[in-house]
């Protein structure tokens, strides 16, 4: 089988899956994102006024309602969600890591909708460092080793097209070190909710030419100091020996 009729007969696959999930009500784009610490609602819309809701975290208890009657809560969910009656979307507050996993609205007004819920750390701000050899630079977008979700980012670059070359992967890029480095590079950390920029200006990667002058210019200075200060020395010297020597041929 080519290439492009496995990719025909996968696409069909899928299609054929997901008309199946609709004849059950249950939606097939359903992933959502949170941050720690942070919310999330599960948006649920209905033309039918809700009778009955009951809303499962891989299949245990979320909560429950019944028109006449409070809405009842199970732990570890107690004041942490709300409940829209009306729309039967769900809102979780305070996420934690232990919060993912797979959401599910059972009521006989809409049928089961399904949704799936990733916790992620806050994005921290990245930052750029440079590498220099031979004539290319490499500048690196790095996020805290610390930080455990990386596989949710996505990198994006601020730079002249003729100054920026992709590197090994989206989180570096290669500048020609003839180019103009007194200008910025910018990089942009995307998560599915947030996102950090950081930038760099590309000449401080590269050693300063003026520095380095002007550290070869100090010796030369001290020693044409030094040079100098003999030559007086010498020259008082020479002066005290010639006055000496008058006083001896002084016939007085």
């Amino acid at each position: 089988m080519t290439a492009g009729s496995a990719c025909g007969w996968a696409a069909g696959v899928l299609g054929v899956v997901c008309l199946a999930l609709q004849f059950d009500s249950i939606s097939c784009d359903s992933q959502m994102f949170g941050t720690v610490n942070g919310s999330v609602t599960f948006p649920v819309s209905s033309s039918v006024p809700f009778t009955e809701i009951m809303w499962t975290k891989n299949r245990d208890k979320v909560l429950e309602w019944e028109a006449g009657s409070p809405v009842r809560v199970f732990p570890p969910f107690v004041d942490r969600v709300h409940l829209d009656i009306t729309s039967g979307s769900l809102t979780v507050f305070n996420l934690t890591s232990s919060d993912e996993g797979d959401y599910r609205l059972d009521s006989s007004s809409t049928g089961d909708t399904l949704f799936n819920l990733k916790v992620i750390g806050p994005l921290p701000s990245p930052t750029l460092n440079c590498t220099l050899a031979a004539e290319d630079i490499t500048v690196n977008c790095r996020i805290p080793e610390s930080y455990n979700f990386t596989q949710h980012l996505n990198y994006s670059w601020s730079c002249f097209p003729a100054l920026c070359k992709n590197g090994a992967n989206t989180s570096e890029v290669l500048i020609k070190k003839n180019n103009d480095l007194s200008q910025k590079i910018h990089c942009t950390v995307f998560s599915p909710l947030s996102k950090q920029t950081a930038s760099l200006v590309l000449a401080t990667c590269v050693p300063d030419e003026h520095s380095r002058n002007r550290f070869a210019i100090i010796p030369a200075v001290a020693l044409v100091a030094l040079l100098a200060v003999v030559t007086v020395s010498l020259f008082k010297r020479g002066f005290q020996k010639c006055g000496r020597e008058t006083e001896r041929t002084d016939p007085s």
